[in-house]
């Protein structure tokens, strides 16, 4: 027979799992190797610990629920963010949030169970103690882990340009993440440290302890920084108060090995190691306290858009997670160059997100749990009579103060925001003296149908999980399809980008990448037929995206782009759908300069070069450093014919006169190339010859360049320098006839 009890220890493994698991799982096939593999865990183990609850309440009869200080503020802000969807700038997103972090109403709706399961089955001082014990599990198996990589043993070979080798993040996928995580746990281990008594328990406590604050300082952190220093603070002032109202208090009996802490403490900080870390985290907080840095803080330009977000916005805000897709609106041309294009996910400050994309409604809900938790943990920090109940809150409250303070300069993710909920829980479950509870009777159609409800609610928890791992899976196919696009079999990347957005049809990530696989066979395809295959699939799929999320001016900007494709090989008609598909892009998104240019570049194309030196000229006066403008108009006047040159030279000379490329190595190359063909039609071969060199130098596949700098020697009469360019033509493409020719040519003469 299931019984209460059975259910409640089934709920209790549940719970504990999930608080060891979630901080600790990756799976790098997947494409989000972390945050979709922490909230699929995090997803199933409360869906299935909510469907036991669900069961067990049935079969006992009555919902009995405990009542908390939280309730109205939770039960509030939880209202505010159903509110927040219905009036939202983007459905798709603020039910299930942007990729990477899913912060939509789905992950709210999960907080807000795993808060309520964790207080109702947290009863027993048992349960409160594997909790902590839980934590420390998965503390100690990231620290070992981030300690291994600072130490250059990593058992995964991470890509260099997504991860930073200076800082390193441990199973949590980002230092600053990492950090968040720890400045949560280490109150909890440190009040563990404190209540256990046998000294020889107290030790390997104390190792953690001391392994989580040096890993701490090994993510460079400056969130994480400013908060363990909040925290050490904190525990320093309630040392003296505490020996100074209890006789037998705990810090007081511990005096000597909060000594030991201390001393230990200093010589962690002295390690080589930890040393070379704190240098660079120093260096990293001048940037913060030097005024003249923190001008050019992007972070500064986020929050600045975030409050003009509020501003139009002010009792809803933008929707519930949607402030990355309404950024691109607010977005001011300094940050535009500082991030090069960036779009953040979040606002890097917990409190501004909430503003900006929920409004005052929702703020104040917010900042009303926020002044709750503070009373409730006051109270029982300074009135619990229980010394193992007080000092634990003390730590959870700490934790709780920790993620706060680290929140002022980052954004929650599921590792360490499922732990925030479950140490907020704990603080209320903590509290020694008498519960109140709600209590629902489940008389009448629940016990005359209690089979039919307790097998609905099982086929709905097997229907939950079922899709949480069509979700999960979409991502694997995702990934694949990622990996095809690499090794440049988009014709493989289709077919596993048709499976991921089938499997999980409301994720716009995957119908983009799906839409620009499909464009990248276009620009492979010869056969008229088949390209224009090609291109009513790709405009198919991006219409597509354009549905699920209309404010983007990116998906605009993938229709334009394919009809210009279109315009460009078989219908120069087509050029008219792309001009006002880029239009809608630039209206989204004003200050994206790629936008300008690519419409710019239809503009060339279709010879309207006025209209074409327009957009040039006015994301030149934005971004005066950013060398594209600069480029489009040198090309622009190059095409005018010899009575531009001068104009065209200018504009070129500028843009490679230490301006900003981001990267964008085909803009470059064309401007070297462009500007080798100026200077030799002026005469100016030496100059012509090096800038083609530099051609190369970014595009050592440019055959174009290597053909050029050839043609140049033998212009000068030095024909062995032009032979090897020939040559390296021919190693890049052996059928190219124009170095074929070339050599014969050599070899007669």
């Amino acid at each position: 027979m299931f019984s209460k009890r059975m259910a409640d220890k089934a709920i209790e493994l549940s719970i504990l799992a999930m608080v060891i698991i979630v901080p600790l799982i990756f799976f790098t096939r997947a494409n989000d190797v972390f945050e979709t593999n922490k909230m699929f865990v995090m997803r199933f183990f409360t869906v299935f610990a909510a469907g036991l609850f669900l069961i067990s309440t049935i079969k006992e009869k009555r919902l009995l629920l405990v009542k908390t200080d939280f309730d109205f503020p939770l039960a509030g802000y939880l209202a505010v963010s159903f509110l927040t969807v219905i009036f939202t700038k983007n459905l798709m997103i603020s039910i299930f949030g942007v990729y990477e972090d899913y912060e939509g109403i789905i992950t709210a709706i999960n907080y807000f169970f795993l808060f309520y399961i964790v207080v109702n089955i947290s009863q027993k001082r048992i349960f409160i103690g594997k909790i902590v014990f839980s934590i420390l599990a998965a503390t100690a198996i990231i620290c070992s882990y981030g300690l291994a990589q600072n130490l250059g043993w990593d058992f995964v070979k991470w890509n260099p340009e997504t991860y930073s080798p200076e800082r390193f993040f441990s199973t949590l996928g980002n230092p600053n993440f990492l950090a968040a995580y720890l400045v949560s746990a280490i109150p909890v281990i440190f009040m563990l440290f404190f209540i256990t008594k046998k000294n020889a328990n107290k030790a390997p406590v104390l190792v953690i302890l001391l392994a989580a604050i040096m890993v701490l300082f090994l993510t460079k952190s400056r969130a994480g920084f400013i908060s363990l220093l909040v925290t050490l603070i904190l525990i320093t002032v309630y040392a003296f108060i505490d020996a100074r109202r209890e006789k037998e208090g705990l810090f007081k009996a511990n005096r000597n090995w909060f000594v030991a802490f201390g001393f230990l403490l200093v010589i962690t900080l002295f390690l080589p190691i930890v040393r070379s870390a704190m240098a660079m985290l120093w260096e990293r907080m001048l940037l913060i306290i030097v005024p003249g840095n923190f001008v050019l803080t992007p972070r500064l330009y986020i929050w600045k858009s975030a409050l003009m977000m509020f501003r139009d916005n002010p009792v809803f805000g933008t929707g519930l997670d949607t402030f990355q897709v309404v950024f691109p609106y607010y977005r001011l041309p300094i940050y535009w160059q500082l991030e090069w294009n960036g779009t953040p996910e979040k606002t890097h400050n917990v409190f501004l997100q909430v503003l900006a994309t929920q409004g005052m409604a929702g703020f104040g809900f917010f900042m009303l749990l926020f002044l709750t938790y503070l009373k409730k943990s006051y109270n029982l920090i300074f009135g619990e009579k229980d010394l193992f109940r007080r000092y634990l809150v003390f730590g959870f409250f700490m934790a709780v103060a920790a993620y706060f303070t680290q929140g002022l300069f980052n954004y929650t993710v599921v590792a360490y925001g499922s732990l925030y909920w479950v140490c907020m829980a704990m603080i209320i479950a903590l509290e020694s003296g008498k519960k109140n509870y709600y209590s629902f009777s489940l008389e009448g159609f629940f016990q005359r149908h209690k089979k039919a409800v307790i097998a609905a609610a099982v086929i709905a928890v097997i229907a939950l999980q079922a899709r949480l791992i069509t979700y999960w899976a979409a991502d694997l196919y995702f990934k694949i399809g990622n990996i095809a696009v690499a090794a440049d079999r988009d014709d493989l990347s289709t077919h596993y980008y048709d499976r991921a957005v089938k499997l999980n049809p409301q994720r716009e990530i995957y119908w983009v990448k799906y839409g620009i696989g499909y464009e990248r066979l276009v620009r492979k395809e010869s056969d008229p037929q088949k390209k224009r295959y090609f291109i009513n699939e790709a405009l198919k799929i991006h219409r597509r995206t354009l549905e699920i999320n209309p404010i983007n001016g990116y998906n605009y900007n993938n229709i334009a782009r394919v009809y210009k494709v279109y315009g460009e090989s078989l219908d120069s008609s087509k050029y008219e759908d792309a001009i006002r598909y880029y239009n809608e892009a630039i209206k989204r998104d004003p200050v994206n300069a790629y936008f300008g240019m690519d419409l710019a570049g239809i503009h060339i194309n279709r010879g309207e070069f006025d209209k074409a030196l327009e957009l040039c000229e006015r994301y030149m006066r934005l971004y005066p450093d950013l060398a594209m403008p600069l480029s489009y108009m040198g090309y622009i006047y190059m095409l005018q014919g010899k009575d531009k040159t001068e104009q065209a030279l200018y504009y070129y000379e500028q843009a490679i006169d230490n301006k900003q490329w981001h990267r964008d190595i085909v803009t470059e190359t064309s401007t070297y190339s462009n500007l080798g063909i100026l200077y030799a039609n002026l005469g100016r071969v030496n100059d012509a010859i090096r800038m083609f060199e530099k051609s190369v130098e970014r595009r050592p596949d440019y055959a174009e360049g290597y053909l050029n700098i050839g043609r140049l020697h033998e212009m000068t009469g030095n024909n062995d320098a032009a032979a090897r360019m020939y040559e390296t033509v021919l190693r890049i493409n052996p059928a190219d006839q124009r170095a074929l020719g070339q050599l014969e040519q050599l070899r007669k003469r």
